[in-house]
């Protein structure tokens, strides 16, 4: 009787295993709808805003492809009082896990820029507050040199923004809720501005941005756990 009930007992523990992981792994109902206004509030992202006028910018789509994009938007701004300019880079990815690893010091460093600084960034703008990390990158080629100031930033489906990845790093393991996916956000500016002309920029591309960010913040609220 022993050899025949422990094999018995070991599949029942087994099979509970296997259940609880499918459960835990169910994508929540209501993900694709969610997806959806997401996708759709990208619209909302103004081509003007005050003396700002912006133009999309394509995307790589062998990136988009390794982010597992459901949305993303490139749209660089030139302020016509001033000839400034500053680029919005958005990418929601369908699923948090997509997006580990991918950020700037990562990023930028496998297209030959040199990470030279980084300094956290708190912003506030219509009531909204965002911590954010800015990076700057220098790059040079044949006697040539550019370099860029980079504010990046991450979007949670639970209302919660953060400087880092360690965010995505948790929601990742958290069952099905990783499958509400996330958003990797840049501000792109000139590193030669001081730090506050850096930041008046930033908090006008945070201002553009913030509407398609209440949707993307919204998953949890909208979307029941499965």
């Amino acid at each position: 009787m022993f050899k025949i009930v422990t094999p018995l007992i070991l599949l029942l523990m087994l099979t509970g295993v296997y259940l609880g992981r499918v459960h835990r792994e169910q994508v929540p109902a209501g993900v694709a709808a969610y997806h959806a206004r997401i996708r759709e509030a990208i619209a909302s992202v103004p081509y003007g805003l005050g003396p700002w006028v912006g133009v999309d910018r394509e995307i790589s789509a062998g990136a988009l492809r390794i982010l597992d994009a459901n949305v993303s938007l490139s749209r660089t701004y030139r302020n016509l009082e001033t000839g400034r300019s500053a680029t919005l880079l958005i990418v929601h990815g369908s699923d948090v896990r997509s997006l580990l690893g991918h950020y700037p010091p990562v990023c930028y460093h496998n297209q030959g820029w040199t990470q030279r600084t980084a300094r956290p960034v708190s912003l506030a703008v219509d009531g909204s507050a965002v911590d954010a990390t800015e990076y700057g990158f220098t790059y040079e080629s044949a006697g040539d040199s550019a370099q860029l100031a980079v504010l990046h930033f991450t979007v949670l489906p639970n209302r919660k923004t953060s400087p880092d990845m360690s965010s995505l790093e948790i929601a990742a393991r958290e069952g099905s809720s990783k499958y509400l996916g996330a958003a990797s956000i840049q501000f792109i500016v000139d590193a030669a501005l001081s730090d506050a002309e850096r930041n008046v920029e930033y908090e006008f591309l945070l201002k553009a941005a913030l509407p398609w960010i209440s949707v993307v913040e919204s998953g949890i609220e909208s979307v029941p756990e499965a």
